[in-house]
C-alpha cells in the first residue's frame, strides 16, 4: 500500500484556487500552502489553535455548527469526518459541496472502513462510499493509502486521499 504523503503532495500541486476553506484546521498545515501564496484562507476549528492574520480569517467553532455564508474554491477536511456519526457526516459533505464554487474542488484525508470495519456508527468510508457521494463530481483522487508512522508505540493508519472537482 502506497504511503498518503506523494499522494498528498501530487493533490495539492493541482489546486490553484482563490478562496479556501479548512475544516478542523489544527495548525493550518495543509492550507498553509495557500496562505504563503497569499490566498485567502478561512480555518475552522473547534480548539483555539491558531490567530486570524492577514489572508487567514480563523474561526472558532465545531465544523458541524460551521455556517457556511459564501462559496469556496478549496474545502479541505483532513482527519475529520471519523469523528462524525455518519448522518453527520453525510449533512457535512452535503453542506459542503452546496458551498464550492463550479469548477472548484474538495480535498479531504479520512480514514477508511479498513481502519475501523466494525464501527457502524461513525463515519469510516471506503472509497465506493465516498465515489457515491460524489457521483456528480469529477474524481481526480482516492486512493487507499498508509499515513506516515507516529505516536509512542509507532502506528499507522489506512487513509482514503479523496479530491473531486465540481462539475
Amino acid at each position: 500500500m502506497q504511503r498518503a504523503k506523494p499522494i498528498i503532495i501530487e493533490c495539492m500541486k493541482r489546486l490553484n484556487p482563490d478562496s479556501v476553506l479548512d475544516l478542523g484546521c489544527g495548525k493550518c498545515k495543509f492550507s498553509k500552502l495557500f496562505i504563503d501564496r497569499g490566498i485567502n484562507v478561512t480555518a475552522v476549528d473547534k480548539e483555539n489553535t491558531i490567530e486570524s492574520k492577514d489572508n487567514l480569517i480563523f474561526v472558532q467553532k465545531d465544523i458541524r455548527d460551521f455556517e457556511f455564508k459564501k462559496e469556496f474554491d478549496l474545502v479541505i477536511g483532513t482527519g475529520i469526518l471519523h469523528f462524525l456519526k455518519k448522518e453527520e457526516a453525510h449533512k457535512l459533505i452535503k453542506k459542503i459541496k452546496e458551498n464550492t464554487f463550479s469548477n472548484g474542488f474538495n480535498f479531504f484525508i479520512c480514514m477508511s472502513n479498513e481502519e475501523k470495519y466494525n464501527d457502524k456508527v461513525h463515519f469510516y468510508p471506503n472509497k465506493e462510499e465516498l465515489n457515491k457521494l460524489y457521483s456528480d463530481w469529477k474524481i481526480i483522487q482516492n486512493e487507499l493509502c498508509l499515513s506516515k508512522k507516529h505516536g509512542e508505540k509507532m502506528h499507522q493508519h489506512k487513509m482514503i486521499i479523496f479530491l473531486a472537482q465540481k462539475v
